[in-house]
């Protein structure tokens, strides 16, 4: 970044105390994530100004290279910016609830497993693991759609509730590795993580289940990347993903049932189908059977345990 100054030419001492002062005069504090409204659009401005275009009904500033929006507005799905007439809206089983509906992802293929997280202060993991606790509950926040664009959500965390489910590239050097995981929309350091790598696309699966329920697939918002559960895959394995249709691991039924209106504003699978080890759909997968599971486990608390232990022992 080139930085011009209203000043007689300076030894270069002064020269570099004179940037330093005007990259924290050019730094502007922005608000940062919240909740219901993630104000990191994911742009960038360090070589030129936010696009035009993020001013979507709101206002967009330039925080330390990052597109922020202000204090009146939160990031849309398209990384516009939206003042509080399109407000972030928290699925519900009914278009009327105001209270947070907790849904549970139990796996197609193996439906005795449902979606996990593990400990966030040793290890920001996802499993799939049976019996059903605060670990295992997530709420969908949809963004304002904006000019665009298919229906994604921030899959908040019951037991966490700043945190998020994501796929992150952990890959370096441009080396692509993907790993689900369940991320604080605030990093460590008061950072605000950009929301296109904080949504999940809820796609409809090819294939329904026995009752006819719709069935998901967990895409990452930014890369074509779906969470699965393997054959191999144990309580104590993290998940993988699989950058087309992993088969019926990849499909999750969602409890309780989604709203009609929202199910069908969803984007239905498209791409290559499975056609190696791909499972099946069990034919034990019913809402009815969903909804009888055991709501906790024991099972559920000692695999937690022990996944905050092995986390420990190996950070």
């Amino acid at each position: 970044i080139s930085f011009k100054h209203c000043a007689p030419p300076a030894p270069k001492m002064a020269t570099k105390a004179v940037s330093v002062l005007a990259v924290f005069a050019w730094h502007v504090q922005a608000e940062p994530n919240a909740r219901m409204c993630i104000k990191n659009t994911g742009g960038s401005c360090t070589v030129s100004d936010c696009y035009k275009w993020r001013e979507a009904t709101g206002g967009v500033g330039c925080d330390v290279g990052r597109c922020f929006c202000d204090d009146t507005s939160c990031s849309g799905i398209d990384g516009g910016c939206y003042t509080e007439d399109q407000k972030y809206i928290e699925l519900g089983a009914s278009n009327t609830s105001t209270e947070t509906t907790w849904y549970t992802f139990t796996n197609a293929r193996w439906p005795d497993v449902v979606l996990r997280t593990a400990s966030l202060s040793t290890n920001a993991n996802l499993y799939a693991t049976g019996g059903i606790e605060d670990e295992s509950r997530f709420s969908l926040v949809m963004p304002p759609l904006g000019q665009g664009g298919e229906p994604s959500f921030l899959m908040y965390s019951k037991k966490w509730p700043d945190a998020v489910v994501q796929i992150a590239d952990t890959g370096e050097y441009g080396d692509a590795k993907y790993l689900p995981a369940c991320t604080n929309i605030v990093d460590s350091v008061g950072s605000s993580r950009p929301i296109p790598n904080l949504m999940m696309s809820l796609v409809v699966a090819p294939q329904a289940a026995a009752d006819g329920t719709p069935l998901v697939m967990l895409k990452a918002y930014w890369a074509q990347q779906y969470i699965y559960v393997s054959q191999g895959t144990t309580s104590l394995s993290s998940l993988p993903t699989w950058g087309e249709d992993p088969g019926a691991g990849g499909y999750w039924m969602v409890n309780p049932r989604l709203p009609a209106n929202s199910v069908k504003a969803l984007p239905k699978f498209s791409g290559v189908r499975c056609s190696s080890m791909c499972g099946e759909v069990s034919k034990d997968l019913t809402m009815t059977n969903v909804n009888a599971a055991p709501r906790a486990s024991q099972e559920g608390i000692v695999i937690g345990a022990m996944l905050a232990v092995l986390a420990s022992m190996s950070a």
